[in-house]
């Protein structure tokens, strides 16, 4: 570590900690999922993908602000040993999604309903240190993929709980294979990693630059647009696979980047909760893409990580976020009741569908999870079958902790008897949401 002053190693630990907090997160969650086999969230190892089978609830706990639309099937994958082919079978009749993320957090690639159209195909998947050929002439297209490791988060859309055996068979045809194997070799392997344990305490201590040294030989070689921000980290001994030990540390060094970290996250959860232009109390959070998209603005990036990692593109899917009521005042079922009231030409403009979820702030006071509830409902969407609409055809949603009284229970997204958060999510948004012409409701509190 350099011998810098106490001010610039704080002013270097906040941009380290906005730089950074999405890998660490994005971490959190492939251990979860894919590296801890003890893991109540694990799934499968990389390169292997696994199926839900029925839509996440309250209890998934792996990913902040999952949606509960659409069951999911994930795979993380390894691209050291070679590259990958995702295959999908025909889908004309329903609508998919297979969002391709780098551990930068970064949707770098799709392959849906939306982006390559409903036919099956072969879909070549690599990584950044591949110098093998490249068959020609076998696979729909060929995506190259910034880091070693990565996710693909496929969702397929469920028309009814009647349809849940359907959209499973549906899910059997959706295949991940080596190179090697998919051109008749014997498969290629790469050296086992020995991950770290998470620990939540990485997400706020000076353990966060043990992890990231840990991952960055991972992003190697680094994108020409992190080179300087990557010599600037390394005056405070953040570099790929360096060791680092927080106790060799000057108290006051230590205890400015410690500061630098704080300022980091308190930087991040403004921009989460202000993310986009808002619009009647909403965030209209257009916050993720690849890296074009970004453009260098790593707060966006962060922000996007904290408030729901793993959100699709604008033009895939478009996620307004509501943290307040129409007075401007924190949305909490404990002490109000509250309606989101679409009229008939407001309700949102979907090609594919929309659907409104409630969240609690469990995670860490800003985000959370679904909410249990006792008629599990954790989501209000287009095909909810039994919502009662008015003779205008306008739509009333009732917002509370406790169960309405007639005809409204039918309307009903349960609450926790605390703050609360809700996201919106329309597939396929329409032209006028993509022009930002259509506006949402504010949630108004009834009286």
């Amino acid at each position: 570590m350099e011998n810098i002053s106490t001010q610039e190693a704080k002013q270097i630990a906040e941009e380290a900690y906005v730089f950074g907090y999405p890998f660490v997160m994005n971490y959190r969650s492939h251990y979860m999922v894919t590296i801890n086999e003890a893991s109540p969230f694990f799934k499968a190892p990389f390169n292997h993908i696994v199926h839900d089978t029925k839509p996440a609830d309250h209890t998934r706990k792996d990913v902040v602000a999952m949606n509960g639309d659409t069951p999911y099937s994930n795979f993380g994958f390894d691209l050291r040993a070679e590259p990958v082919i995702i295959s999908v079978p025909d889908l004309p009749d329903r609508y998919y999604v297979m969002q391709f993320v780098d551990f930068y957090t970064h949707n770098f690639a799709y392959i849906g309903t939306r982006a390559t159209g409903t036919k099956a195909g072969d879909y070549l998947l690599v990584g950044p240190k591949w110098q093998g050929e490249i068959p020609e002439g076998k696979f729909n297209e060929v995506f190259h993929c910034e880091t070693d490791f990565g996710g693909v988060i496929c969702r397929t859309q469920l028309k009814g709980l009647d349809d849940l055996e359907n959209m499973i068979a549906i899910q059997q045809g959706y295949k991940i294979t080596p190179l090697s194997v998919f051109i008749g070799e014997v498969p290629k392997s790469a050296p086992l990693v020995d991950w770290p344990d998470w620990d939540p305490a990485m997400v706020t201590s000076l353990n966060f630059i043990t992890l990231l040294n840990f991952l960055l030989p991972f992003y190697q070689p680094y994108h020409p647009d992190d080179m300087p921000v990557m010599a600037r980290l390394e005056k405070i001994g953040i570099a790929a696979g360096k060791p680092f030990n927080a106790d060799e540390l000057e108290p006051d060094t230590r205890q400015a980047i410690q500061a630098g970290f704080e300022a980091g996250l308190q930087k991040i959860t403004y921009k989460t909760e202000n993310i986009g232009e808002k619009v009647n109390g909403w965030n209209m959070t257009d916050a993720i893409g690849p890296r074009e998209f970004f453009n260098g603005d790593w707060l966006l990036r962060a922000a996007a990580a904290q408030a729901a990692m793993y959100m699709n593109d604008k033009i895939e899917a478009f996620y307004p976020l509501v943290f307040v009521d129409a007075y401007g005042e924190t949305l909490d079922a404990q002490a109000n009741k509250y309606i989101l009231h679409f009229e008939k030409e407001n309700i949102p403009a979907a090609k594919y569908f929309w659907s409104v979820t409630m969240y609690d702030k469990s995670a860490d006071g800003t985000t959370g999870y679904m909410v249990a509830n006792p008629i599990d409902r954790y989501l209000i969407n287009s095909t909810t079958e039994e919502l009662i609409y008015s003779e205008d055809g306008s739509l009333s949603i009732y917002i509370q902790h406790e169960q309405p009284e007639g005809e409204k229970a039918a309307n009903w997204l349960p609450a926790p008897d605390a703050p609360f958060y809700m996201c919106m999510r329309i597939y396929g948004p329409e032209e006028s949401v993509m022009n930002n012409k259509w506006e949402p409701p504010a949630v108004e509190r009834m009286q």
